[in-house]
């Protein structure tokens, strides 16, 4: 079942995100195995106290964006984006239907 992995954060730092961005897309394998289908800067705010960008990737199941997440890829540029961000959430979520 198609899952979602959903990210939210203030950019504080603009160059060292620029750093967690190059890793990022081949570590997530984005355009093989999962698809960019939000990327908001400025995401509005309705409730609660995120940040203002939103990113949202879709995956083939729920076990797939894990597996992706949890990679030694991954996990090797994430600290960059959480040294870069305040605010920031991640989860992972199955489509419903």
């Amino acid at each position: 079942m198609t899952a979602y992995l959903i990210v939210n954060y203030d950019v504080d730092d603009a160059d060292q995100y620029a750093e967690y961005q190059g890793g990022a897309a081949p570590a997530l394998k984005i355009g093989d195995e999962s698809q960019v289908l939000v990327l908001d800067h400025d995401s509005e705010l309705l409730e609660g106290d995120p940040g203002a960008q939103t990113v949202v990737l879709e995956f083939e199941s729920k076990e797939k964006a894990l597996e992706t997440y949890r990679s030694g890829a991954y996990q090797k540029v994430v600290g960059t984006r959480l040294g870069a961000t305040s605010k920031h959430f991640a989860v992972v979520v199955d489509k419903f239907g």
